[in-house]
């Protein structure tokens, strides 16, 4: 069986992949993957790859008038930005800023994997506010993360060792 390209952390359209889901004999892999709305599905490597699948569904749906509630005519909110930046940083191993999230182990909860619930836990993102780690080594999670101005979060950086 042909080895493994692990495509984990990248993104294909509106897609990041996650891990792998599974693979059959004949070496055709499956990943879950999350879209930029919350939403998780399976798609075949090849499928991501060659630019066959590019959403969760999403994408088929705005042709239809049916719309993530964030992102309208490709457009995303504010609070949708954050989000996704939040995956970007702990899963996509191609990030610059990946070394300082996933690179050490900083990963999201499993209730924030659905951007509703990221939602209905921190709420719309107000101006001149980003998203911030209350505990620096801790988790994107609620308890653990706010709404915080520029000064808070340059007052909030962990200490870093250089030698």
């Amino acid at each position: 069986m042909p080895e493994i390209t692990d495509i984990s952390g990248q993104q294909f359209g509106r897609l990041t992949v996650i891990r792998i889901a599974h693979r059959n004999k004949g070496g055709i892999y499956s990943w879950h993957c999350i879209c930029t709305g919350g939403n998780k599905r399976i798609a075949r490597g090849s499928n991501l790859k060659n630019g066959t699948t590019k959403s969760c569904g999403c994408l088929f749906n705005e042709g239809n008038n049916v719309k993530h509630e964030h992102a309208r005519g490709g457009k995303r909110s504010p609070t949708l930005t954050s989000w996704d930046g939040m995956f970007t940083r702990c899963y996509n191993t191609a990030a610059k800023s990946y070394k300082n999230y996933g690179g050490r182990g900083i990963r999201v909860c499993k209730r924030w994997h659905r951007f509703e619930n990221f939602l209905t836990d921190m709420g719309e993102r107000p101006p001149n506010r980003s998203l911030d780690r209350i505990n620096n080594n801790g988790r994107y999670a609620p308890g653990n993360c706010r709404w915080a101005t520029a000064t808070e979060q340059v007052n909030n950086r962990r200490v870093s060792r250089h030698g």
